[in-house]
């Protein structure tokens, strides 16, 4: 009985450093598109529907704008000198051929910025997402769990957010480099940097849920893979609401709330 048990769990790999080791069951069966959609919507409902974790839920906007807006403005800034010195003339030509380059260009230096900007905001505001996180636990009838020490929280979700930075910067810089030499492939490279941006938000929102339970890199990969589409499914709709001016600066409570009700589902 006891070696049929063990056969229906896998251990996370490496050593988990202050605190014991998570399992992560695989009898279930993979998260579906239908969890991933609800699980964001309930996030919401649980961040609006519930006063204690407002102040928790300021945090991260506070510090998500502070870091978009210097970056942005740096990022532009930057390339409007670097295309203005490369790419000058007096004919009418060559001037709205640096406005559109200077348009495309801007538009990967916003999202970049926004990346960025996700990137650190969750480290920095590690307690206040940690506690939304572990509020949303409770409320589904979760246990309290031993909290991480700042320390190792912070380098494990800067470490997790830039593994995600690492490969989707490079993929979108290669599309917008495909749009630039050729206008029409927009029709194919738009989606494709909608995917990529749902991907990584999946990847980054789940942060805290799996940092909670000290998950490390290479299970949450397969934690990831296992559960690709119902993820996939959740990030689309983070990304749909980064194209809500304003309502992008409460993904991350909100984000942080859904992705705890996947892992919640996933592992029970």
């Amino acid at each position: 009985m006891t070696q049929q048990v063990e056969d229906r769990l896998v251990q996370v790999e490496g050593p988990v450093p202050g605190g014991p080791m998570e399992r992560v069951a695989t009898t279930r069966p993979p998260l579906r598109i239908a969890d991933g959609a609800g699980a964001f919507f309930r996030g919401i409902g649980f961040v609006v529907s519930t006063p204690r974790v407002w102040p928790y839920s300021w945090v991260p906007v506070l510090v998500l704008v502070g870091l978009t807006t210097v970056l942005s403005l740096l990022g532009l800034w930057g390339t409007w000198r670097a295309i203005s010195a490369v790419i000058s003339g007096a004919s009418a030509w060559a001037e709205a051929g640096r406005w559109v380059v200077e348009v495309l260009v801007g538009g990967v230096v916003l999202v970049a910025a926004l990346l960025l900007g996700f990137a650190f905001a969750q480290p920095l505001s590690g307690f206040a997402l940690e506690a939304i996180s572990e509020q949303q636990e409770l409320a589904l009838g979760g246990t309290k769990r031993e909290k991480p020490p700042f320390r190792e929280n912070f380098f494990r979700s800067l470490a997790v957010n830039l593994i995600g930075l690492a490969v989707g910067l490079p993929l979108f810089a290669i599309l917008t480099t495909i749009e630039l030499f050729a206008p029409p492939a927009a029709v194919v490279t738009f989606p494709l940097k909608f995917v990529v941006s749902a991907l990584l938000l999946a990847w980054d929102l789940l942060d805290y849920p799996l940092g909670l339970r000290r998950v490390d890199v290479p299970a949450r990969l397969a934690f990831f893979k296992r559960n690709f589409w119902g993820l996939f499914v959740f990030g689309a709709f983070g990304a749909i609401i980064l194209l809500v001016p304003g309502l992008g600066l409460l993904l991350l409570p909100f984000g942080v709330a859904g992705a705890t009700r996947l892992v919640l589902k996933a592992r029970a």
